[in-house]
C-alpha cells in the first residue's frame, strides 16, 4: 500500500514539473508575440503624436487621443480585424 502512494506522489511530481516546463516555453512565445505589437503601438503612437501636434497643438487632447487610436489598430491587428 505504502509503494502504491509513493508512485502516485512520485506521478503528481513529474506531471507538475512537465506542466511547468511547458509554461515557460509558452511564455516566451507569448513575449515575442506581444512584442511585434509593441513596436507597431510605439511607431503608431509617435507618428500620431507628431501630426496631431502639429495639426491642433494640445499635447494632452492628442496623447489621449492616439493612445486611444493606436490601442484601437493593435487590437484589431491581434484579431484580423480590417479598420476602415
Amino acid at each position: 500500500m505504502a509503494k502504491k502512494i509513493i508512485a502516485v506522489f512520485v506521478m503528481c511530481i513529474v506531471v507538475m514539473a512537465s506542466l511547468q516546463f511547458g509554461n515557460a516555453t509558452n511564455e516566451e512565445e507569448v513575449k515575442k508575440y506581444e512584442a511585434k505589437f509593441d513596436v507597431k503601438y510605439v511607431s503608431c503612437y509617435e507618428n500620431c503624436m507628431r501630426v496631431c501636434l502639429a495639426r491642433l497643438g494640445g499635447r494632452g487632447y492628442c496623447q489621449v487621443k492616439c493612445d486611444e487610436d493606436c490601442e484601437e489598430k493593435e487590437v484589431a491587428d491581434k484579431l484580423n480585424i480590417p479598420l476602415h
